[in-house]
């Protein structure tokens, strides 16, 4: 209310005053006087009354203007107050509102207990109106673990006048779980007074579970197929990366996926110098036309190392005109060799001399190469679903088919001669090798059948072996009237002994005796054996040598012979001098070694030396020894000479041991005989 101004409210007063003055009776000494003297009072108060009465007339005005002026300022107080309510009001109830939101819970917390929550914050964790008052926050959490770890992350950040923010784990009151974003800063200190905001966000949590398992199984894919994953952007520029690779680009290219997020060069400078040129022409061809990218290539490495590698992926154009490339590329160098070894198979089988024949299990024929048809006569459309019996010709035992199916069914190999027939009625010999081809889990899914037309070398086998045993009947001839006419010659020879009265003749006749008994028991080893090849060296001279030994043995003393043979087979003209040289060391030894009825052994030995090959053959005695003179003498005797030249003919040389007995010894190569099996 508005109040009066100070010097109004005086003037008033002095009016007032002096009005009332005036009008105070005045005590006259007489009458007249005090007639004169109200009249006179009497006007005063007049004037007074109309000057109070004037005063108070603007007075009232002035406190009607007063009271307007405060009525209007009261009335603009109060609706200024009313809109303040209003707005605190609608404050108080956007407040409440933002409380009992359905999308966040609130709390206030102190000391871990709940002192207040929020409607959302109850619905939240299952529970009902006021029921989490002074309750502990830790039935919140899945563990007491987990309790204790995030009050250990959040007081002491809050403590220091910050915000705390997580996203954790709770239980709710039924025992499942709920992610929430935690929001949480103190109140008051004092008291250990905390607000706590909750954002339900377990939707999102498993949806971020979804996507990063789904991120990690592609990854997995990505890193487990067999080569590389990867995005190629080729820049309106012409400069071109890889935005994205899977970690199998460290070993398709040799680099690391981050090394080519923004410059494509490493992986394209290693492209082989031949195959640049058609490379980029199929990635130019993709981007111009956005057809899908297919390439074979080649890489070569800084070691030198080409691998070819095979890339397939989809271009799409982006708005910005880069062409972006999705797709994988794979390491093809196995596959490469393999399709290479499957050509060479491939035309080994078309272009092979024999017939090669797949069939079904029923014998039903699915594949015959060129050689079949040269063959049998038979085209491929022709034989195709045929059985292969159409080719029998009769001649073939029942037996023989009986024994192949069998055979075959258990999984074995059979080969055998087929008797068969062409189209054209020509009768011919198959060898035929038969085996079953297994599938992956190891049963029988076809035969293929690998068969050579010997008919030509069966009649050339007949004529040989016609003509082999003709020469056989003529060589066993031979070797009889041989050995028969050696033995007509030694007996000759002992008959000439017995006649002759000369010492010396005797001696070179029973010399000449041994020799020719020598040449006739090889003829009679080779015409024993069959082979009229080979004769088995160790046994024909242990027989050799035990004859010689019978026949000179009245010569000396008690002597021992012992026989030291390696076995071996070998031809003629290996086993003959071989055969004369022990005949004539033998003899030597006998004759020379043991006089006067002296004791002793003699050696005849043939072993392998330690060079692959060589054999050493020796006789070696434990009588006497040579003489002093042997060397003076030595190319005087007839004997040694011939000895020597037999030594010559092996491709050896004649040694004379030091003693003190004799020997003599020949290391020499021996050509091996193998017998046919």
């Amino acid at each position: 209310m508005s109040k009066f101004k100070p010097g109004c409210f005086g003037f008033v007063l002095v009016v007032l005053t002096a009005g009332a003055a005036l009008a105070q009776p005045v005590v006259a000494p007489d009458a007249g006087a005090l007639q004169g003297g109200y009249a006179q009072g009497l006007g005063v108060a007049l004037l007074a009354a109309a000057v109070v009465t004037l005063v108070l007339g603007s007075w009232n005005v002035m406190l009607r203007r007063q009271v307007v002026v405060q009525t209007r300022a009261l009335s603009d107080s109060l609706a200024a107050l009313e809109q303040a309510r209003l707005a605190s009001e609608r404050a108080l109830a956007e407040h409440q509102a933002m409380l009992n939101t359905d999308m966040v819970g609130i709390a206030r917390v102190a000391d871990r207990k709940l002192l207040w929550a929020n409607r959302a914050f109850e619905a939240m964790f299952g529970y009902g109106r006021g029921e989490l008052l002074g309750v502990p926050s830790s039935v919140l959490y899945p563990s007491e673990a987990s309790y204790l770890a995030l009050g250990q992350q959040a007081y002491p950040l809050m403590a220091a006048g910050k915000v705390f923010r997580a996203r954790t784990e709770f239980r709710r009151r039924d025992g499942a779980p709920v992610w929430v974003e935690l929001s949480g800063a103190t109140l008051e200190a004092s008291v250990g007074e905390s607000m706590w905001l909750f954002l339900d966000v377990t939707e999102r949590q498993r949806a971020e579970a979804v996507r990063e398992e789904t991120s990690q199984r592609l990854q997995k894919l990505a890193n487990r197929v067999p080569g590389m994953l990867y995005q190629f952007l080729l820049r309106p520029d012409g400069s071109a990366c890889l935005p994205y690779a899977s970690d199998a680009i460290r070993d398709v290219f040799r680099v690391n996926p981050q090394d080519v997020v923004t410059d494509a060069s490493p992986v394209i400078a290693v492209n082989h110098p031949d195959d640049v040129a058609e490379f980029v022409a199929s990635i130019q061809d993709s981007a111009r036309l956005l057809t899908p990218w297919q390439h074979e290539y080649r890489v070569r490495f800084g070691d030198g190392m080409v691998r070819w590698l095979y890339g397939n992926s989809v271009p799409e154009r982006l708005d910005d005109g880069s062409v972006l490339w999705h797709g994988f590329i794979t390491d093809i160098t196995e596959r490469k060799a393999t399709d290479e070894r499957l050509r060479q198979l491939s035309r080994s089988v078309e272009q092979a001399p024999v017939s090669i024949v797949i069939t079904d299990l029923q014998g039903n024929i699915l594949y015959a190469n060129p050689s079949f048809t040269r063959n049998t006569g038979y085209t491929l459309d022709e034989a195709m679903g045929q059985n292969p019996r159409i080719l029998k010709s009769g001649l073939t035992p029942p037996e023989t088919y009986i024994e192949l199916w069998d055979t075959v069914s258990k999984g074995g190999v059979w080969q055998g001669e087929l008797h068969n027939r062409r189209k054209d009625g020509y009768l011919f010999i198959e060898h035929a090798v038969i085996a079953p081809v297994l599938d992956a889990d190891g049963r029988i899914s076809h035969y293929v059948a690998v068969k050579e037309d010997i008919t030509q070398r069966k009649q050339a086998d007949l004529v040989l072996q016609t003509s082999l045993r003709e020469k056989v009947a003529l060589l066993n001839e031979v070797h009889h009237r041989v050995k028969n006419n050696l033995q007509v010659i030694a007996s000759l020879l002992r008959l000439e002994v017995g006649r002759s009265a000369q010492p010396d003749t005797r001696t070179v006749l029973k010399d000449m005796q041994g020799r020719i008994y020598a040449m006739a028991l090889l003829h009679e080893s080779l015409y024993r054996s069959g082979t009229f090849a080979s004769v088995e060296l160790g046994a024909y001279l242990k027989q050799l040598a035990t004859q010689t030994f019978r026949t000179q043995s009245g010569l000396g003393g008690d002597v021992r012979l012992v026989l030291e043979m390696g076995a071996i087979n070998v031809g003629m003209d290996q086993a003959a001098p071989c055969g004369l040289l022990v005949n004539e060391l033998l003899a030597n030894c006998l004759k020379h070694g043991f006089p006067d009825r002296r004791s002793g052994q003699v050696v005849v030995s043939l072993q392998p030396t330690a060079r692959e090959g060589w054999w050493r053959l020796s006789v070696r005695d434990t009588g006497v020894g040579l003489p002093s003179d042997f060397e003076a003498r030595r190319n005087q005797s007839l004997g040694l000479q011939l000895v020597s030249d037999l030594a010559r003919q092996l491709g050896g040389q004649l040694n004379v041991g030091e003693g003190p007995g004799a020997e003599f010894s020949v290391v020499f190569h021996l050509q091996v005989f193998h017998l046919p099996d």
